[in-house]
This record gives structure tokens, sequence and C-alpha cells, in this order.
């Protein structure tokens, strides 16, 4: 029997058996999407596929992926999602030639720029983020960058966007079968600590003054759940999938923090988040990690945590098979199409082979999906070959 894509999803959510793979190959979200960058990228697909009267590509500032990914590509792809789009980050240019961003992070120009001209960013030095200079907990009650989310004013401004974003919502659920996914819910990340801090000294806050961390990650938590409870209140009943997490928690080679820590510094600030989350919507939580994450997959399911992705594959641990003979019973995967090495060195050959393996090892409880953006260097004739692979494989007996 034939499913409705959202149907579909739900049931892959839930580790149950579905008509087929549950897909978001090439989806609209941040880390499903495409650059828009020579030599391939946005473009270069769209050419490759016929389409060539797409608006122009907006990028998102930091992350480099396409936001508005034509929806004719997204039915070419077989997505099973489309999206409630998270604002993009709000960038003040400075006369250094830097951007700051919320929490008063500091970014600086990398990575080249796109063929139109949006910049590439990348975080400024440690030693030059402003909130890596706090010393004092009186230092981080005056931190001058914190965002507003208490005035009149401000929330008076989060709620008439909430409404804005709600109507969207409202008319994808009632008017399409499509999974609906929103993107802007995550309460507290741990990785946007670690950005706002300074990487090094937020480590070195865990170990020489977690107090100052706690208070620190409490603040950042607050203006989170603050602004989470606005959005989720006006969306939550028209979305199937929210996307909150820690954020990144691996390299290539192993995790970034003891399960110890873990628990101490993170674990906490997720409960609450997730807590938050279920108040307001029955929409299944996903969280994109990147790295090796293994040692945190077990506590983050059993917090409420439906679905882990996207970096299935070559990091440490994170072997298909492994990931589902370890943590198959309790919860489900999406990724794991891999930009790094599969869709760059491998042969087409080797790509259906690669698709093949992460459906049957998988399924069930598998979205199908690329493990991160796509990046430029991916030729738009692979892609197509890993969404072939991805039909050729997916259909369940």
């Amino acid at each position: 029997m034939s499913l409705t894509p959202r149907e579909r999803f739900l049931k892959a959510a839930e580790r149950k058996w579905t008509d087929r793979v549950c897909n978001e190959f090439l989806g609209g979200m941040q880390t499903v999407s495409i650059v828009d960058q020579p030599p391939y990228g946005y473009s270069a697909l769209c050419e490759y596929l016929g389409i060539t009267d797409y608006d122009q590509p907006i990028s998102d500032p930091i992350w480099g992926n396409v936001v508005n990914v034509d929806e004719r590509i997204l039915e070419k792809f077989s997505c099973d999602f489309r999206y409630v789009p998270r604002e993009l980050p709000r960038l003040e240019e400075l006369s250094s030639g830097y951007y700051r961003s919320e929490y008063g992070t500091l970014w600086r120009k990398g990575y080249g720029t796109s063929r139109r001209g949006t910049p590439r960013l990348m975080l400024a030095p440690d030693n030059e983020q402003p909130a890596g200079k706090l010393k004092t907990m009186e230092d981080i009650e005056n931190y001058p960058y914190w965002p507003d989310t208490e005035s009149t004013r401000a929330r008076r401004e989060m709620e008439k966007d909430a409404e804005k974003t709600a109507r969207l919502a409202k008319r994808l659920h009632e008017e399409t079968d499509y999974a609906v996914a929103f993107a802007g819910t995550s309460p507290y990340s741990s990785e946007r600590h670690r950005f706002t801090r300074g990487f090094t000294q937020s480590f070195a806050d865990m170990k020489t003054n977690p107090e100052f961390y706690h208070a620190f990650a409490g603040g950042m938590l607050q203006h989170g759940l603050d602004r989470a409870a606005i959005y989720l209140n006006a969306v939550g009943d028209y979305v199937d999938r929210v996307n909150a997490g820690p954020g990144d928690m691996g390299t290539q080679t192993g995790p970034m923090s003891s399960l110890e820590d873990f628990r101490k510094f993170c674990l906490p600030y997720q409960i609450k988040s997730f807590r938050l989350i279920r108040k307001y919507t029955k929409a299944k939580i996903c969280a994109h990690m990147c790295g090796s994450i293994h040692l945190y997959v077990e506590d983050l399911a059993r917090v409420g945590l439906n679905i882990i992705g996207q970096q299935i594959g070559f990091a440490y641990k994170m072997e298909p098979e492994r990931l589902k003979k370890d943590f198959g019973n309790m919860i489900a995967f999406w990724g794991g199409i891999d930009t790094q090495v599969v869709l760059i060195h491998y042969t087409p050959a080797q790509i259906r082979e690669w698709v093949k393996k992460c459906i049957e090892t998988l399924a069930p409880g598998y979205i199908t999906a690329t493990n991160h953006v796509i990046e430029r260097d991916v030729p738009p004739e692979k892609i197509w070959i890993a969404y072939e692979a991805i039909k050729e494989s997916g259909e369940y007996h």
C-alpha cells in the first residue's frame, strides 16, 4: 500500500516498515541542501536537470547552503519533506570587516565567495570573541550581546514573525501531504555555546570554572527557551519534525568530550530543551550532529531524541552496521549519503553500492539524506546517480 510522504516519515521515525525508504536526499533545509558555488553547486544542478528559469539562489551567509531550493528539484528528487524555514542569521557588518551575529559571535570572510557574491563566513579566532573575555558572574549578567527576548517590543516582533511562520506551516499541513519540517526550534546548542565563548575557553570552563560554564549556558538556554516557546506555540500543531539538539559534538576520530562531561555540561540543557518542545508539539525531534557521536546516542535517545543524523559512515564508530546494532531499537537514523568521500571519490557503481548498503542496513527507521550540505566539488551527475540508487534500493517488499 502506498503511503503519503507524511505517513511514510512518521512510520520511519517510529522505526516501522514503510512502502519505500523515507527520502530527504536533497531537500531545502540547511544540512540537506546544496551550496551555490563553482565549479558545480546549485546552479550547475539546475542546468543539469533542465531547469533554467529558477529564482536567483539565496544562500545562508554563514553555512553557504541555498535556502530557496526550487520546488521542481524537491519533486524530481522525491523529497518527502517541505520546509518552514528558519530566519537567516542577522549579521552586523563591522568597520573591522568582521560580522557580528547573535550573542556577539564574530565571523570573518572565508572559503571564498559564491558566484552570486554572497560571502561565506568562518568563525573569528577564539581570542577575538567578546564572550571569551568574560571573567565573572557580573560580566555574564552585564554582557551586552544577550538577545532581547523579554521586552514588549521584542516579544511583539517575535510573535508577529511566528504568526507569519505559522501561516506557512498551516498551509503545508492542510494543503499538502508532505512531512512538514521546522528548523528554528533549538533552545540550546552546545555548538553555539562554543562558537560564542570560543572553543578553547568553553572547554577550559568545564574543567577550571564549571560554575561559570553553567551560568553562561543557563543564560543562553533561557533566551533560547523564551524564543522557542513563542514559535512553537504558533507552529506546534502543524509540524511533523523539529530540529533541535546539541549541535556538532564529534570530530572524525572521536567525540569532543567524555561521556561524563557530556552528561554534566550538555545533557541537562537538552533535557530542558526537549521538555519545552514536548509542551507545544507532538512532532518528532531530530538532531544533526557532525562527527563521531556514537558515545552520546543512547543518552540522547533516552531523554527524548527520536532521530539522529547525519554523519553515518566514515567517522569513528559511525559505520551503518555498528549504529544499527547498537541503537537500532531506540532511535531512527537520518543521513549517510556521504559528501566527503562517496559523492566525490566513488565511481557510479560504488555510489550505488554504498546507498544500497545504507538502506539495507539501517531500515526500518531510516531516512535517506546527505550527511551534510552538498559542496561545490560534487558533480551534478553523481548527485543524480545517488538518487537513482535510492529509487533502485529503496522499495521495500
